[in-house]
């Protein structure tokens, strides 16, 4: 599967992680967020190395939202990304 915004195949062993890191919400940009990760292991959804720093790929089911913390697609604050 190729992620729609950062153009990677989220199912190769070589990527590591998304390589967009910046959200738009509500035309404020925000870092995205990359605390939330399990210490180098791959994310069960989009496969990425879950590591300090690295962002999920959009639409994943693990990515936290800038402002709230909560589960970015579907606390309702995201709208695009930059």
């Amino acid at each position: 599967m190729i992620c729609t915004d950062c153009g990677q195949e989220m199912m190769d062993g070589k990527t590591f992680k998304c390589t967009r890191p910046i959200i738009i919400i509500d035309g404020q940009k925000y870092k995205r967020n990359t605390e939330y990760y399990d210490n180098g292991t791959r994310c069960h959804d989009c496969n990425i190395v879950n590591a300090p720093g690295h962002v999920h790929h959009l639409g994943c089911d693990i990515e936290r939202c800038p402002i709230c913390d909560g589960q970015l697609i579907s606390c309702g604050h995201f709208t695009e990304v930059d």
